[in-house]
């Protein structure tokens, strides 16, 4: 997209973190804002802050799992502001440890937001986007918990690296489209997920997470940015991420060396 002044956006689990970085960032590009999110309590408060930038905002208590829902938030946007045009699937939630520590209902639950939120979202928005003509993005916030499995995370980092392979496989529907699409791979980002994580975590643990937590507005920014470009795999951080993707990169082609 080559501009974002007047067009619209759609950002789930915006009522802080991640989202509400979105938000704030689009806000001061001039863009109409609908945040939405489960947390009716934090939603007023997000939406004061935006309305502070911009009166062209909207809150809407939507549970992305729900696609009568999403079905209601959409009627409402193009009510309010007409023709979407950047749709960022963000809602998630953190869950599982080891995998056999981690029951059934965590995994289903955790999946059913974090992998079937998004594709909901698309399912919800994506023809519209397609049959407007506009200049158009959809941003998946995956993980880097997506790109590399790391701890024991197992039902958080397989619906994360679900959602990558989504977000692919969008991108290859799309291609020759007016429509791009990015997929957010934050590390460490300052959120209530890293918040609760830290709690978990000894003191040792904690300060490292804090050093290396990037603000939820700089990877807002990010994600601006990756639109305007049509940028595909976000990453919030060059020095840790880069390291372990380095890693990762190395070990798979190790395992292909030996092979052949």
């Amino acid at each position: 997209m080559e501009a974002l002044k007047n067009k619209t956006a759609f950002i789930t689990g915006a009522a802080g973190g991640i989202g509400l970085g979105m938000a704030r960032t689009f806000a001061k590009a001039g863009m109409n804002v609908v945040i939405s999110d489960i947390q009716k309590h934090q939603l007023p408060v997000a939406e004061a802050e935006l309305r502070a930038i911009t009166d062209n905002v909207i809150a809407l208590a939507i549970d992305s799992t729900n696609r009568d829902s999403l079905k209601q938030a959409a009627a409402r946007i193009e009510q309010s502001f007409g023709a979407l045009h950047v749709l960022c699937n963000n809602a998630g939630i953190g869950g599982g440890d080891k995998i056999l520590d981690t029951t059934d209902k965590k995994w289903r639950g955790v999946m059913e937001v974090n992998f079937y939120g998004p594709l909901n979202g698309i399912n919800q928005f994506l023809p519209g986007m397609l049959e407007h003509g506009e200049a158009g993005h959809i941003v998946n916030t995956s993980s880097f918990s997506g790109i590399q499995g790391h701890g024991h995370q197992s039902a958080y980092g397989s619906s994360k690296f679900a959602l990558v392979g989504l977000s692919e496989y969008l991108r290859n529907d799309l291609a020759g489209t007016h429509i791009g699409v990015s997929v957010l791979c934050p590390h460490v980002v300052d959120t209530p997920i890293i918040q609760n994580l830290q709690q978990k975590v000894d003191e040792k643990i904690s300060t490292l997470i804090a050093d290396m937590a990037v603000p939820a507005d700089t990877v807002g920014q990010q994600v601006m940015n990756a639109i305007l470009t049509d940028e595909f795999y976000i990453f919030c951080d060059g020095t840790h991420t880069r390291k372990m993707l380095e890693q990762r990169c190395a070990d798979l082609l190790a395992a292909l060396d030996r092979q052949f």
